[in-house]
């Protein structure tokens, strides 16, 4: 983290956060536990760190009180040293064979000189890396593109569009989810999570490029 930036302050914040996540993980999940880091550019520039382990049953919440006491705060620590956190259903990444569980994560504001990566990504490119990284969690997408160079990805009942700047995806209201390609691994993970909580769209499943506020606009999201 020093490499890209971050204060030492920070780094210690992030060092306690990831050892409070692991420990609760641990605590009802035993040893499937995973460590997903990665970047985001949006909504806004963050550090995106993850604990996965592979018991849905047992869900994180904070607990009331002192952040000092030795029990039940772990979370409320993570709150207030991150600038968001939740938990949702979620898959492995790492392991041999996909093992179904949640993921507790916290974000981090990335510095304001860390190293950006290059901006343009093919769509055709975007949407076989797409394609692997849901393969790599149990997921089998097809792909399709058309003449235009528009690339539509396929997975479980819902239609992911590659668009020339976004990955765009109609929700179980109808209100597109919109990731630029540069966030392969967080928008891959939202389509997981879709998937998990069963999210069925509704209306027709085409325009997802066309529709208002789409067409690769990299600041709306909703």
């Amino acid at each position: 983290m020093a490499e890209v930036g971050f204060g030492a302050s920070v780094v210690e914040d992030a060092v306690l956060a990831v050892s409070e996540l692991a420990t609760n993980a641990y605590r009802h999940a035993g040893d499937s536990l995973e460590l997903w880091v990665w970047a985001r550019t949006r909504p806004r520039a963050e550090l995106v760190v993850s604990v996965f382990d592979g018991n849905r049953e047992a869900v994180p919440e904070v607990h009331g009180g002192d952040l000092l006491d030795e029990s039940g705060k772990g979370l409320g620590i993570v709150a207030a040293v991150a600038s968001g956190w939740g938990c949702h259903l979620s898959r492995s990444r790492l392991s041999h064979a996909p093992v179904l569980g949640k993921v507790a994560w916290f974000v981090l504001p990335l510095p304001e000189r860390w190293p950006r990566p290059p901006w343009r990504v093919s769509p055709g490119v975007a949407a076989r890396r797409l394609v692997d990284a849901l393969a790599a969690r149990g997921l089998n997408a097809e792909w399709s593109s058309d003449s235009a160079g528009v690339s539509i990805v396929s997975v479980d009942g819902i239609n992911v569009w590659v668009c020339p700047l976004t990955f765009s995806w109609r929700g179980r209201t109808g209100v597109y989810a919109r990731h630029p390609l540069i966030d392969l691994q967080e928008a891959a993970e939202r389509v997981v999570q879709a998937v998990e909580a069963g999210v069925s769209p509704t209306g027709d499943r085409g325009g997802g490029c066309d529709a208002p506020g789409a067409g690769g606009a990299v600041g709306s999201w909703p």
